[in-house]
């Protein structure tokens, strides 16, 4: 009986002397997951580029004549619509204008 223990004793002890596995500091897909607010601005208006990792999320246009100004939410695969050619998309990937009417 001692000697199965002992026997089931040293085929464990491999196990235990092994390092354990070095932590990643990032996983591969989360390095570059950062806010990023991009200002381009020229004679004739002010653009603000909201980013999420790489990935454009809002571009709000204001321009410098006395107009307001407005949204576009590009176009991404979750949020494109059916080409609807009525509607006057084709299809080019662009994004959707939006307006704001009321500010509070």
């Amino acid at each position: 009986m001692r000697l199965v223990f002992v026997a089931l004793l040293l085929t464990a002890l491999p196990a235990f002397a092994q390092q354990p596995p070095a932590d990643d500091p990032a996983a591969p897909g989360r390095r570059n997951q950062r806010i990023e607010k991009l200002v381009h601005e020229d004679a004739g208006s002010r653009i603000e580029e909201i980013r999420y990792g790489g990935q454009m999320q809002s571009i709000t246009v204001q321009p410098k004549a006395p107009v307001p100004s407005y949204e576009i939410a590009p176009s991404t695969p979750s949020r494109d619509r059916v080409t609807d050619e009525r509607r006057g998309a084709t299809g080019t990937g662009g994004g959707e204008r939006y307006w704001n009417v009321l500010n509070f």
